[in-house]
């Protein structure tokens, strides 16, 4: 049986019912959008007409899409609306009244010269949940410093952790600032949407990359407050732990993490590390984190003349964690992905799945091929990949009625006539509708004439 689907294209989850009006830019905003989207939330991507979203023009890109654009948009419908004309102002605002949820990352003070400060916002919407997502929390001297990834990672401290021991501060390959403050936004808006249940009020919530970067530093600032120890970095291991890290072997890298005397003993007896006595070396933690590179040393010549495969075999017949080094052309090939619904392809382009929310088998027509095999089921999310800047998911309808357009001013699949598009104050982007109200012309009222 085929699930039903919401307006963005989803199967109805846990969310169905929530619209959220997504005005944010680059990662983390949209990349929240997208889970909330694929929670089953009705996400509307709200863009500027001409100022798009910088990520759009992100290499590679397929079709006209930036795969990177694709990865945090997916799953939401999209209209271009120009907030500071007063066509476009009122139709946001009337957008907003049928709002649950809104995200955005404006610059402190933009809302409130388009007139929209909080007061403003309640009035619209008393039970409007307002997440602004910050750089530098409000009411800091950094306020109003613009935030990126790789200048909260060198201002946080996380890059003096990150690279070999004896090179210089890098940055994560993966944008883990942004994306973490994405999912502390998530986190945020559920709780606030739990305390409107409970209160029927509105709520504003602020995450910021600040507070994702301290929480993502967790016990390098214990260890450093506590016992004013400051960290260091360790490339791929870890100052706690030893062995630890990557070693090479014949045809490449592999992981080895045993991280305690149980695992150090079971890597002794897998890779043959026993002294000609049968002792065991480095026997205790404290040993081995203080002699880290004999440790590591002693390791790395058990595997560096063999095969890859062969020492992954015998460390996982010896429950040793670790991993082969992959690429991601390596990891996106795994069928584990696939099988696990965490990687699904839509037109042509390979997304990541939204979380699993599980419930019983085939419940409500929610089943699918994990359920067979777990005897659970996953949501089976229709994604979608964005188009162009502002076209709309052809999977559903286009979105005029949202903003009060007239009934016979809705665009409808096929055929349209140039003069509809006009009068409801739209533009084409290619052979797609567009809802542009920058162009339009306001009645008194704030509707599209």
């Amino acid at each position: 049986m085929s699930p039903e689907l919401t307006a963005s294209g989803n199967a109805r989850g846990p969310l169905d019912g929530i619209r959220v009006v997504d005005t944010s830019r680059v990662l983390a905003g949209p990349y929240c959008g997208s889970i909330l989207a694929d929670l089953g939330a009705d996400v509307i991507r709200v863009e500027h007409p001409t100022k798009h979203d910088e990520v759009r023009s992100w290499a590679p890109a397929k079709g006209g899409v930036a795969a990177a654009y694709a990865a945090v948009n997916h799953s939401k419908r999209g209209v271009v609306i120009d907030v500071a004309k007063p066509g476009g102002l009122a139709v946001f605002r009337r957008l907003l009244a049928t709002a649950d949820v809104l995200i955005e990352n404006f610059r402190p003070g933009t809302l409130e010269r388009l007139g929209l400060s909080s007061d403003t916002l309640r009035e619209v919407n008393e039970k409007l949940i307002h997440c602004a997502i910050r750089a530098f929390p409000a009411g800091t001297a950094g306020e109003g410093l613009p935030g990126y990834e790789a200048s909260l990672q060198a201002y946080s401290g996380i890059m003096s952790v990150t690279g070999e021991h004896d090179g210089d501060p890098v940055r994560c390959g993966v944008s883990v600032i942004d994306l973490g403050t994405g999912m502390a936004s998530v986190i945020a808006i559920m709780a606030a949407l739990r305390e409107r249940d409970r209160t029927g009020k509105g709520q504003y919530v602020e995450p910021a990359l600040l507070r994702t970067a301290t929480n993502f530093l967790n016990y390098q600032i214990a260890g450093y407050t506590m016992a004013h120890v400051q960290p260091q970095r360790y490339g791929s291991g870890h100052e706690l732990l030893a062995p630890y890290k990557n070693f090479n072997c014949a045809d490449g890298d592999v992981l080895i993490a045993a991280g305690n005397d149980r695992l150090w003993s079971g890597l002794c007896e897998a890779l043959a590390l026993r002294d000609e006595a049968g002792g065991l070396p480095f026997a205790t933690l404290a040993s081995r984190i203080a002699n880290r590179k004999a440790v590591n040393d002693l390791v790395g010549a058990a595997v560096a003349g063999r095969q890859r495969q062969d020492v992954l075999n015998a460390l996982k017949a010896a429950g040793i964690p670790s991993s082969p080094v992959n690429t991601v052309a390596e990891y996106v090939s795994d069928p584990t992905l696939t099988e696990a619904g965490v990687l699904v392809v839509g037109e042509g382009v390979t997304l990541h799945h939204g979380p699993a929310v599980r419930g019983q088998p085939d419940r409500s027509g929610f089943g699918n091929q994990v359920a067979d095999r777990k005897n659970q089921a996953v949501f089976p999310y229709q994604h979608a990949v964005p188009g162009a800047l502002g076209a709309q998911n052809r999977r559903r309808e286009c979105i005029l009625r949202d903003f009060g357009a007239q009934q016979h001013d809705r665009i409808e699949r096929g055929r349209e006539i140039e003069l509809r598009l006009v009068r409801a104050g739209l533009q084409r982007c290619g052979k797609r509708p567009v809802a542009c109200f920058s162009h339009a012309q306001a009645s008194s009222n704030g509707r599209p004439t």
